[in-house]
């Protein structure tokens, strides 16, 4: 915590005392443009999972982590700086997410960077960006207020949230933008072999309304260089925004790598349809089915004959008194072919969630 301080307060006073630049209008006036933003959120939550698992920490996800607790999901602080030319941004983090997302990191200190980048611009609508990197991947965002149901799919939970490597950035068109990236591997910032992965993702928008994107991922997931584990994985999202009271989307994912006992290969596969319904200017309405199919468990481990197969349904209930600020209330089920929902009744196939959280965007 002595860390966390330390480094929050450095991120204050840099960008409060940040230098800016000064240009002269077209009266001959000096104005100041800064080219620091700080920003943050904060995401407190109570959830109640019913199969109230052992040690209060909830099976298959990072997001409202904890059992029958009242807690905080997520708060973050970021700091940005952005010219014509370069630009850059440092985010720090804690809570509970950040307790189970980055449990595999051997860093301490390092878990507590949600970004830190730097970047250069080399042509019109070009960048090349360097360092911990938001994930090219998923439909999903990180924070929950960007989000139209408060707890993530599974299949945003089972791919990166974060990537670490060097990311070039082509805005092809006003329709068409391009990202090549070179990777560390599947979400860790420290290097876990000596080989490196690749991504590449395409994000086409015809029009204002409609958005589609192809991202996929190539590395060795082994934890060395004796028996690679390549990883082949490919998602793709569309979103169609009807009104500005509708919007749907739909997303689906494939997987398949060698598996972690063998040199057999396996696969896994998701896909998901939402849909959100503003009611008025200060209420609406969200839901979510999904499915994840995890047999070979290469991305989640159940110990079970059957891996990881299960369904989930999700509600979701927003109260948004500011435009900044969301009061949401979820209910989620979720349906397993195994009893893979271990807790203090023992396993079952099936199980509940209610939950409700605050956050705020600064």
């Amino acid at each position: 915590m002595k860390n966390l301080f330390a480094i929050l307060l450095a991120l204050f006073l840099f960008v409060t005392f940040g230098a800016s630049a000064q240009t002269v209008d077209s009266l001959g006036l000096e104005e100041v443009i800064k080219p620091f933003k700080l920003s943050g959120g904060v995401d407190v939550y109570y959830a109640y999972d019913f199969s109230k698992p052992l040690q209060k920490d909830r099976l298959y996800t990072t997001q409202a982590f904890r059992h029958n607790e009242f807690s905080l999901n997520w708060g973050f602080l970021q700091a940005d700086y952005t010219t014509d030319k370069v630009r850059a941004a440092l985010a720090l983090h804690t809570g509970t997410y950040v307790q189970s997302n980055y449990a595999a990191e051997p860093n301490e200190l390092t878990r507590l960077i949600a970004q830190a980048n730097a970047g250069v611009k080399l042509a019109d609508g070009v960048w090349l960006d360097m360092g911990i990197l938001p994930s090219h991947i998923g439909y999903e965002s990180t924070f929950s207020i960007n989000n139209e149901i408060y707890t993530r799919a599974l299949m945003a939970e089972n791919s990166p949230y974060y990537e670490t490597g060097a990311q070039l950035t082509a805005e092809v068109s006003e329709k068409v933008t391009m990202k090549f990236l070179v990777l560390n591997g599947w979400q860790n910032i420290q290097e876990t072999n000596d080989a490196k992965s690749l991504g590449f993702g395409i994000s086409y928008s015809p029009t204002g309304q409609l958005v589609m994107s192809y991202n996929n991922y190539y590395g060795n997931e082994a934890p060395d260089d004796t028996d690679a584990k390549r990883r082949y994985f490919h998602n793709f999202y569309t979103a169609y925004t009807f009104s500005d009271r509708l919007n749907v989307a739909a997303s689906v994912d494939y997987g398949r790598q060698e598996l972690w006992d063998s040199n057999a290969k396996g696969n896994w596969y998701a896909g998901l349809l939402l849909a959100r319904y503003r009611l008025s200017d200060t209420f609406a309405l969200a839901g979510r089915v999904e499915h994840y199919n995890d047999e070979n468990q290469i991305i989640i481990s159940t110990q079970s004959p059957a891996g990881f197969q299960a369904s989930s349904a999700s509600l979701n209930f927003d109260f948004a008194p500011a435009q900044n600020f969301l009061w949401r209330i979820e209910a989620r089920g979720y349906k397993a072919k195994n009893n893979i929902f271990v807790g203090e009744e023992g396993a079952k196939d099936n199980n509940l969630l209610l939950v409700t959280s605050f956050a705020i965007r600064l």
